[in-house]
């Protein structure tokens, strides 16, 4: 008698089909192993992500409308050459660099410092991007020092642009106190103990880190202090730190500094909020960069210590650069985040008064989709909110997303040679921020040269 085995090849059949519909769920990036796995999706043909896209709000094919700039940085009329991409202006002032671009020449010619703040999260941490950046406006505008610098860091070992050890202090945050009366502009406070040390040391990874002329320090204290300064470990001073309430600053000029070791003998009721690296001319771009900071968390710092240290500073840009830790796979709204950043944007102006605004948009990230590394689906959405951000505060903005390679771009980096990008598929390596620092540098040096050409054509007319 014949056996008939049908009823058992459908349970074999049922069971490999179990087996592989259990694999597709598997997150092979949390396995670790010395080899990798090739992704298996049992799904793929019949999952779209077609729906799921249709949900995020402000999409590719939902920006907002009237969104064309107003000024020939990114007129629609006046192309930018490849290899650049150009600022948009939804400032409503035809030329809202202008103060900006004055100072800029001012410095070529050795007359005058600029400034800019650059706020950021975790894409240009330990000075990615941002090196690059500043080390080339500093080969055209002058300029040695990587100007602010913060007491403590947690990756300063990794920072190419300054060498910095450091120990003996307790820092807040807005992310770990935000309710502090003591925060600075970068959003830290830091107070020392009895046993506080500090150094900075020049660096010969930049052109431009290798000497400064100017050490500044920002403290306040409830009394008067002194401070142990020891600049290229040959001159040797006690400073005193007159009493002061609000942010104050000691500058002490030597020519050719390369290291500066600091103590503060006297610690109780000290705050120090940072230092500055610089020459007296130049170009400067202060790194506030903050880990895990969505951008809404500067609100916590005061409008009085904003306001004072802008008056020790004296800002000539500010630079928004958030976006990563405001997003995620599940994100499909952005109302409160665009009300939050519009918040920011408000107190900024209030307490950098006159100091154009950039909005920078967030960068590319991946997300693993049906086995491959794909843009997030909420990237784009986030894109266009900060767009929309720029065009209801009347800001500048310049599209990282864009710049990158937009979408899938992220993907690209991780997988060129050699790699531009972790393969944590959000974050930039040293190669990837120089390619990205460069960019940013075209895009403010064309928009520089438009302006300088129109002031000449204005003149000669």
């Amino acid at each position: 008698m014949n056996k008939n085995y049908l009823g058992g090849s459908f349970l074999f059949v049922l069971a490999i089909a179990l087996i592989f519909t259990l694999l597709s769920a598997v997150d092979y990036d949390r396995i670790s192993v010395p080899f990798s796995f090739k992704p298996i999706n049992f799904l793929s043909d019949i999952l779209s992500d077609k729906e799921s896209e249709t949900d995020v709000l402000l999409t590719e094919n939902q920006a907002p409308e009237n969104n064309i700039p107003t000024d020939s940085i990114a007129n629609k009329n006046n192309s930018c050459p490849p290899g650049v991409k150009c600022i948009e202006n939804f400032s409503g002032n035809q030329f809202p660099l202008e103060r900006f671009f004055d100072k800029l020449n001012a410095a070529k010619r050795g007359e005058t410092q600029v400034r800019i703040a650059w706020y950021g999260d975790s894409f240009t941490d330990a000075d990615l991007l941002v090196s690059d950046l500043r080390d080339t406006l500093q080969s055209i505008y002058g300029g040695n020092g990587v100007g602010f610098v913060p007491i403590t860091h947690e990756a300063a070992a990794f920072r190419k642009t300054i060498k910095h050890s450091f120990g003996g202090w307790k820092t807040s945050s807005i992310i770990t106190n935000p309710k502090s009366n003591f925060l600075g502009i970068n959003g830290h406070a830091y107070r020392p103990d009895s046993a506080n040390y500090l150094q900075f040391g020049s660096s010969r990874n930049y052109k431009h880190t290798r000497k400064f002329d100017v050490f500044r320090l920002f403290y306040s204290s409830s009394y008067d202090a002194e401070a142990r300064i020891s600049l290229n470990d040959s001159i040797r001073e006690t400073v005193s730190l007159a009493r002061s309430q609000t942010p104050g600053m000691i500058t002490l000029n030597h020519n050719h500094i390369n290291k500066v070791k600091l103590s503060f003998p006297d610690s109780d009721d000290i705050v120090v909020y940072g230092a500055s690296l610089e020459d007296s001319t130049g170009l400067y771009i202060d790194n506030f960069s903050i880990k895990g900071n969505s951008g809404i968390g500067l609100l916590a710092i005061s409008d009085k210590n904003l306001s004072n240290f802008d008056s020790l500073l004296n800002y000539d840009l500010i630079v928004l650069q958030f976006g990563l830790n405001a997003v995620n796979s599940e994100t499909r709204s952005f109302e409160n985040y665009i009300k939050g950043m519009s918040q920011l944007i408000a107190k900024f102006r209030r307490t950098f008064p006159g100091t154009p605004i950039l909005v920078m948009s967030v960068s590319d990230r991946s997300e693993r989709r049906q086995g491959e590394y794909l843009t997030m689906q909420s990237i784009k959405g986030m894109v266009n909110a900060q767009m929309q951000i720029a065009r209801d505060n009347k800001t500048l903005f310049w599209n990282l997303f864009e710049a990158m390679g937009g979408e899938n771009s992220m993907a690209k980096f991780v997988a060129a040679k050699p790699p531009l990008a972790n393969k944590d598929y959000t974050h930039l390596n040293f190669e990837g921020g120089k390619q990205l620092g460069l960019i940013l540098a075209r895009s403010i040096i064309h928009e520089e040269k438009k302006y300088t050409e129109r002031r000449r054509d204005i003149v000669a007319n």
